[in-house]
């Protein structure tokens, strides 16, 4: 009995790490989707009539992409950093927000001659929606990992009892 006891809590603690950790790297990705605002996102238009625009102009719609990841990665850290027992965040719901991160990243770089109706066709896409899109990516995958990782201690207990 007691050496199921150890094995389940070392299981318990090296699980609690791994997810600890994956929040931890959710976190970072967030703040450097924030970073990632300041370059430029969208070009609109040609030649001297050129303008571009960073993550974070006025009404454009990069800034909801950035805003949710860099929710999900606050959120996820923050969870991860409480240490009291029962404390912290479910990790669906900084999951469900880098998700939705990166779902508007790929509609904006898929209906981007839609955001402009004077422009149409002239918007062109820079290096910023190219990394932003990564890094939604990337941020996403992470929580999905730590989401699909995840169990409850009393879950370990009903699977310790019946073997």
């Amino acid at each position: 009995m007691t050496s199921n006891t150890i094995s389940s809590r070392s299981r318990t603690d090296s699980s609690d790490r791994r997810e600890r950790t994956l929040s931890m790297v959710a976190g970072v990705l967030g703040i450097v989707m924030f970073a990632l605002g300041f370059l430029r996102w969208l070009e609109i238009g040609d030649g001297d009539a050129k303008q571009e625009y960073s993550g974070f102009a006025w009404a454009m719609p990069t800034t909801a992409v950035i805003g949710f990841s860099l929710a999900a990665g606050l959120i996820a850290f923050l969870g991860a950093s409480e240490r009291r027992p029962g404390r912290g965040v479910p990790s669906a719901i900084p999951t469900g927000l880098a998700a939705t991160s990166l779902l508007l990243a790929i509609g904006i770089f898929f209906g981007r001659d839609g955001i402009s109706p004077d422009s149409g066709a002239d918007v062109g896409v820079e290096i910023g929606l190219f990394l932003g899109l990564i890094v939604a990516l990337i941020q996403t995958v992470v929580l999905a990992m730590e989401l699909g990782s995840r169990h409850d201690q009393d879950d370990r207990d009903t699977v310790a009892r019946t073997r």
